[in-house]
């Protein structure tokens, strides 16, 4: 009886199941159960999937009616005597730096933990701040917006800091574009600062006017001449942006009070640059009764400011004009990332009287510049003085490129800039002063050189971006394009590339790994490579240049270490010796045959960009000391054109460049500046 029951009721869910399959075929269900279903009994029921959008806002809410009462706080924000109360997990999601302060004190006991804010924080700021964290609203006046925008860019809330500095910017006036362009943080945006910078250049004229500008602490300059030609032909511009230059210099190693407690006169020395004429070389044609006063009351009241870093007094140059072939205006985050300030704006008030804008470590200075003639009774006076003008720069920054001598002009190729490797190929002309295009490289490169032989341009190696490179190409300027030659025995990058005769050499270099010792030469005759004796160091990053028919490998990195070795290949003799090293470990340097001498320039030395120089003297069999650069620059090209010695490009360390220098055969500066032609 009971199995007839047990069969019954089997029979019943049978018939069930059958059914309830048959009604979810028709109704568009599958008809399948899967084993679980059928072991279990249970339905197949689909997922349940639901957005409630009104869910974020009352979350905010609730945690904001929280802490308005007080519930669950557990951190207080003090502020100018004031505590306001919150919770930690809220602000750390909109604060990275309260996050990073919030992390350090996990280990607190403390039910409420209290943070005190000094220094830029307004207490109403703060608040505002905190309301946005529980409301995602922001709603301020005219008044409140610089202040929250000081306080966000303290807590690091970058949303707001860049909403508050775009409304900031679109509402620039007169009263108020000096002192938004001075708030603390405005700089960290560039396309920002170049807002600001240009409303003020443009609208200078009316600004000297306000109560803002005419309150800034102003540091007074008098220029001395030679001539009242050079005084008259002046460009205003040049003159202020050269003094804004010595007063950075000057800040550098002095208090800022006092360099605005004194009136400081400065000459136009040798190098091209303004230098405080307490130092000028007694004896020197610019030493006249009017500089020797100078120097009585220097030495009375303190020492020279802003030629402490000289090694020594610079000459007066003959009388010249400086001639800027950009507006000041321009260039605006290399020149505020190199001198850590920069001018903005110049107007000539009256004759002979420049007024001046610039930003000193972000602090807001009006520079007052007068020029003044500089003869003594009787002196005869030169009237025809010389145009200088800025050596132009080239179209993009780069380091790591390819430089030589082409026909006279300076080639550079390639080159990796911030985000990538160049194709790109740029001949400046000294005598124009101007660089044109050239076809670009069959591939991108960077991290790599060239070398001239019978006037074809070799590339070699590098890296794309990706991977080292084997591969070579060579530009004929008789066809003006890159064509493929054989390439390297292995791929690499940054290797030691020059020529020694008719022959091309590739030595060491960086495979991806480390620093390695294989070495080859090219014969453009055969077109083929061929090894020769391996460096006794592997490394990459070396100068290296041909002089009295070897080879030179100069510094450089072993993969661990910057070197101060040098090494020597003999290919008489198939091998390599080493030389007297270097004074300082220098990896990325530029090495060049100048005046007899091999020149070791700029580089790093594994924790700085160098803008030091150093010579080999081959009588001496030792390395000296040369000029400094006026810029630090490591992976820096350089290039021989005529009697001067070019460094091109490379990293300062803060910033990749696209400036150009130069040091010339019987002087001992680096020069930015070259003779502009009259009938230009």
């Amino acid at each position: 009886m009971e199995i007839e029951k047990v069969v019954m009721k089997s029979s019943i869910l049978g018939l069930l199941r059958t059914f309830m399959v048959e009604q979810g075929s028709r109704l568009g269900y599958s008809s399948s159960l899967d084993d679980d279903d059928e072991e279990t009994g249970c339905n197949s029921i689909p997922n349940l999937s639901f957005q409630d959008d009104k869910h974020p806002g009352s979350i905010l809410h609730s945690i904001n009616m929280m802490r308005k009462n007080r519930t669950f706080c557990d951190v207080v924000l003090q502020v100018e005597s004031c505590d306001i109360p919150a919770h930690r997990v809220v602000l750390a999601s909109v604060s990275s730096h309260l996050m990073e302060l919030f992390q350090a004190d996990t280990d607190s006991k403390e039910s409420i933990i209290s943070y005190k804010l000094n220094g830029v924080f307004e207490k109403h700021a703060v608040e505002k701040l905190v309301d946005y964290a529980y409301t995602s609203r922001l709603e301020l006046g005219p008044d409140e917006v610089k202040s929250v925008f000081v306080a966000a860019n303290q807590l690091k809330i970058e949303r707001v800091v860049k909403v508050c500095g775009t409304h900031l910017v679109n509402n620039l006036n007169i009263e108020n574009a000096i002192d938004i362009r001075a708030l603390h943080g405005i700089s960290k945006d560039k396309s920002l600062v170049a807002k600001v910078d240009s409303y003020l250049s443009e609208n200078f004229n009316e600004i000297v006017k306000t109560t803002g500008f005419l309150s800034l602490p102003c540091v007074q300059i008098e220029v001395l001449s030679q001539s009242e030609a050079e005084m008259k032909m002046v460009s205003g511009n040049s003159v202020c942006q050269l003094a804004f230059d010595w007063l950075t210099r000057a800040h550098e190693e002095n208090c800022f009070q006092d360099l605005v407690e004194k009136t400081h006169m400065l000459y136009l020395a040798l190098d091209n640059s303004l230098q405080d004429c307490s130092e000028l070389p007694n004896g020197d044609i610019g030493d006249t009764e009017l500089v020797q006063d100078y120097k009585r009351l220097s030495r009375a009241t303190a020492v020279a400011i802003g030629n402490k870093k000289k090694k020594k007094a610079l000459a007066a140059a003959k009388p010249r004009i400086i001639m800027y072939s950009r507006n000041i205006s321009c260039n605006s985050e290399e020149l505020e990332t190199e001198n850590n300030g920069r001018i903005i704006a110049a107007t000539e008030l009256k004759d002979l009287m420049l007024l001046g804008l610039g930003f000193l470590s972000n602090r807001p200075v009006c520079l007052s510049v007068m020029l003044r003639l500089n003869t003594n009774s009787g002196q005869n006076e030169i009237t025809e003085p010389e145009l200088y003008r800025e050596l132009a720069s080239m179209a993009s920054v780069k380091c790591g490129a390819g430089c030589a001598n082409l026909n006279g002009s300076l080639l550079v190729c390639g080159g990796y800039d911030r985000g990538e490797c160049l194709r790109s190929v740029e001949l400046y002309s000294p005598a124009n002063n101007e660089w044109r295009a050239l076809a670009p490289m069959l591939e991108a490169r960077g991290r790599f050189n060239i070398a001239v032989i019978n006037n074809k341009v070799y590339a070699v190696g590098g890296c794309n971006g990706t991977t080292e490179l084997s591969t070579v190409e060579v530009f004929s300027s008789e066809k003006g394009c890159w064509e493929r030659v054989a390439s390297l025995p292995m791929p690499r990058s940054n290797m030691g590339v020059c020529n020694v005769g008719d022959y091309l050499y590739c030595i060491g270099g960086f495979n991806g790994q480390v620093g390695i010792k294989q070495c080859d030469f090219f014969d453009p005759k055969t077109g083929k490579w061929d090894s020769i004796a391996p460096l006794k160091m592997g490394r990459y990053q070396s100068g290296c240049c041909g002089y009295d028919g070897k080879v030179w490998a100069v510094g450089g990195c072993d993969g661990w270490n910057n070197l101060t070795s040098v090494e020597v290949y003999d290919p008489k003799k198939n091998s390599w010796s080493y030389a007297q090293p270097m004074s300082t470990p220098r990896r990325g340097c530029g090495l060049a045959l100048f005046n007899g001498k091999l020149y070791a320039v700029g580089g790093s030395d594994g924790t700085h960009s160098l803008s030091t120089t150093e010579i080999y003297d081959p009588v001496k069999k030792t390395w000296l000391p040369g000029p400094d650069m006026s810029v630090a620059r490591s992976n820096v090209g350089v290039a021989v054109i005529g009697q001067r010695l070019y460094a091109v490009g490379g990293f300062s360390g803060k910033t990749f460049l696209n400036s150009i220098e130069f040091l010339e055969e019987g002087m001992e500066e680096w020069n930015t500046f070259c003779i502009k032609d009259k009938e230009e």
